[in-house]
């Protein structure tokens, strides 16, 4: 299956998708999944979560500089993987122009608020698998595709 298409995909199924299970390294070694709602994915293959300083998956961040972002598509009965490297970032700017009333439940001094950050992922690694779009790689569609990001763009990988 042709690279593009793998990669409109991937995009097609996210962008359908409200939540995904965010996963982060803990102190222990142990993984730390939860439900987020990330914002909708850049061009780049970048995601960002508004979170808040006193969660635990920023001292994750912060500490591994790594996050998995999970996306379950039941209807396309798909998923969709994004790996990479992850920070905490303070983009005031972004913060103000996504600010809904909800947001304050969570974050109740405002966009403003230096505590109100985001957990940015730069994808590394993009895994898909689908039924429905049939992308179910050998053996037996137990193995997802895999592509990686090089110098150059996207490619695909074996494994």
């Amino acid at each position: 299956m042709e690279t593009d298409r793998l990669l409109t995909l991937a995009r097609k199924l996210i962008g359908e998708l409200t939540f995904c299970v965010a996963a982060t390294q803990g102190e222990e070694g142990e993984t730390n999944a939860r439900i987020v709602q990330p914002l909708p994915i850049d061009d780049d293959w970048t995601v960002n979560l508004l979170t808040n300083r006193r969660c635990r998956k920023v001292r994750e961040i912060e500490r591994s500089g790594r996050m998995t972002l999970i996306y379950q598509h039941d209807a396309d009965k798909s998923y969709v993987t994004l790996v990479g490297r992850a920070s905490i970032v303070e983009d005031l700017e972004l913060k103000r122009s996504i600010w809904k009333p909800a947001h304050a439940r969570w974050n109740p001094a405002g966009p403003d608020d230096p505590a109100t950050v985001f957990a940015r992922l730069v994808t590394e690694r993009i895994e898909l698998w689908s039924a429905v779009h049939e992308v179910i790689p050998e053996p037996q569609g137990y193995s997802a595709a895999v592509l990686l990001r090089d110098g150059r763009g996207w490619r695909q990988s074996a494994t």
